[in-house]
């Protein structure tokens, strides 16, 4: 967000819940860092691919399948195929198997141990939105969707699920499946029905918290101003919201709450990083996995090199997703306006190149954050039509439904302000 600050970047969009490898298929960056950690990286072998084998090294990890593997479901007179998985698909596998079938996560699902391979990925499939007191019958052939619309798996017999993101005339059901949301759409959909359970507290209102760059006193750094947050000042911040119980929300979540189409509970935020700065990799990751605290990183990209470096990979991968900070925008242009901002003045179909430019660098963006929080009906109608969904100013304030979603405000955290002031500006 500031004029002259050199920066590097942050990473990629929307990994609540990610479902192909290589997302878009995009490559993923070559480095010998860039398998799955150590501990896990040599647990998977050849023997997977052996009828009758253990293939408990699969637990609680991502695996890879064979294109068309076969779902099945247990039976009590042994497993029976229920289906089929779709190309590319990457399972989260849970800690159980039964003769030569092992469980697929969160879900009455299984899969061939034979038919389960090595995968690079780690990223934690993960959700924050309530049960609602509804639920949906499958008619008895049905699609499972991941949020790009890509069909993970068809299904040849009715079930039931419940419902955790409202359809709309255009939009599908989102389930809970492999402990994240998937879809499925209306038109495979036999009933809707309403259960006796009680409908959960929906929050009011978000705090979206807006950081920018961090420093460690131990290597020397010092605050430059308020935007500076040193990096066990960060980790007061996320120890207090854990301690709080106050989960961070990924942008998904954000816009089915502001769409009205699914409910958070009360205490929730949201936190965002602008500008990408080189720290957010070296200080702020390895505070947020600790905490296991999600972020939204808003990448300048055109500051990028041509190809996402590993270091925005690598954070997309352990739950900081990648969203827009425009592409060439993040420049001035416009005096007398704002802070000058080209936005605010640039020739209407040029920004909107730069806006969808800048989605795909990411990887499938669709939330933005005005350069220099600069906002007005040029700046407003580009970013809608280059295709997002949410859109974020350096305006004050907490985000409701009924607000513009491509004006919300935020709240500023400042470097060196107490623990008791951070608690305070969140409510």
């Amino acid at each position: 967000m500031i004029l002259g600050v050199s920066l590097l970047a942050v990473l990629t969009a929307g990994l609540s819940i990610l479902l192909l490898k290589g997302c878009s298929g995009k490559k993923e960056p070559g480095s010998p860092d860039s398998s799955r950690p150590a501990e896990t990286s040599e647990a998977f072998s050849s023997s997977a691919r052996n009828p009758g084998m253990d293939y408990s090294e699969f637990f609680g990890h991502k695996a890879a399948v064979n294109e068309n593997a076969p779902l099945y479901v247990r039976k009590d007179d042994g497993f029976k195929e229920a289906g089929h998985l779709g190309t590319d698909v990457l399972l989260d596998i849970a800690q159980e198997q039964d003769g030569a079938y092992v469980a697929v996560s969160d879900s009455d699902f299984w899969v061939r141990g034979s038919d389960l391979s090595a995968s690079s990925r780690w990223f934690a499939r993960d959700s924050r939105l309530l049960k609602q007191n509804r639920t949906i019958t499958t008619k008895d052939s049905y699609r499972i969707q991941d949020e790009a619309g890509n069909v993970i798996a068809r299904i040849q017999e009715s079930h039931e699920y419940p419902v955790y993101v409202s359809a709309t005339d255009t939009e599908p059901y989102g389930i809970r499946f492999m402990n994240g949301i998937f879809f499925i759409p209306a038109e495979d959909v036999a009933s809707l029905a309403e259960t006796t359970e009680e409908v959960p507290e929906n929050a009011r209102e978000i705090p979206v918290l807006m950081y920018h760059f961090f420093y460690s006193e131990a290597d020397g750094g010092q605050r430059v101003d308020g935007n500076y947050v040193e990096v066990n000042e960060l980790a007061s911040h996320l120890n207090y919201l854990k301690e709080n119980g106050r989960d961070a929300l990924t942008m998904r979540e954000v816009q089915y709450w502001m769409e009205k189409r699914a409910s958070v509970a009360p205490g929730c935020v949201a936190i965002t990083i602008d500008d990408a700065d080189p720290s957010v990799h070296q200080y702020a990751m390895p505070v947020f996995t600790e905490y296991g605290m999600h972020a939204t990183n808003f990448v300048i990209c055109g500051w990028q090199p041509p190809e996402m470096p590993y270091e925005l990979w690598e954070m997309r991968e352990n739950g900081m997703e990648l969203q827009s900070h425009g592409f060439l925008t993040h420049t001035g242009g416009c005096s007398g306006m704002g802070h000058g901002g080209l936005l605010l003045c640039m020739d209407h179909d040029a920004g909107v190149q730069d806006t969808i430019q800048s989605f795909d660098y990411v990887d499938g963006g669709f939330v933005y954050c005005y350069p220099f929080g600069d906002i007005n009906t040029n700046a407003e109608s580009i970013v809608r039509d280059g295709g997002a969904k949410l859109a974020f100013t350096t305006e004050p304030g907490k985000i409701r439904p009924d607000m513009d979603p491509l004006a919300l405000p935020r709240v500023r955290v400042t470097g060196g302000n107490s623990l008791s002031a951070f608690a305070a500006s969140i409510g």
